[in-house]
């Protein structure tokens, strides 16, 4: 991930941030941890081709051009077959609420939402926070972790 992203800073932090949420909610959800780290690392893998095919670095065109750069890159390390179709699959949906229905996929979304809230919930008053919260996050581990962030709960 670090390589194919290159130059662009912020998309590997983004990717770090998400693994190192991930790598918490592991903790608390059952999963398979190569699986929740793989997709964590590699889920917006393919917002450079999104860019450069589609002008845009929608959700939609992340969904669509990031499986075959994961494949591509999972590949090159000699992955195991079934690994890569299952990063493919979320890697494919990460942006679709519901879109895998796997405790892996439930991780990468908490994480990734809990590292996009910073920019989405700042200054918003606490009862909207909330909301959000309830509305979006779909692990109670990342439920409170995402409490802990952004409202200041202790519990």
């Amino acid at each position: 991930m670090t390589a194919y992203f290159g130059a662009d800073a912020r998309r590997i932090a983004h990717a770090e941030a998400v693994a190192g949420h991930a790598r918490e909610l592991l903790a608390y959800v059952e999963a398979d941890p190569v699986l929740t780290l793989t997709v964590a690392y590699l889920h917006d893998i393919g917002i450079h081709e999104a860019e450069r095919r589609h002008g845009s670095s929608a959700g939609n065109f992340q969904e669509l051009e990031g499986p075959p750069v994961a494949r591509r890159l999972l590949e090159a390390l000699d992955a195991d077959a079934d690994l890569v179709v299952r990063v493919e699959r979320i890697v494919g949906s990460h942006h679709t609420p519901g879109g895998v229905d796997s405790p892996e996929f439930r991780i990468l979304w908490d994480a990734d939402a809990l590292v996009n809230f910073a920019e989405v919930l700042a200054g918003k008053p606490a009862a909207e926070v909330e909301a959000v919260l309830q509305r979006h996050m779909v692990t109670e581990a990342g439920y409170r972790r995402a409490r802990r962030l952004y409202l200041a709960d202790a519990s």
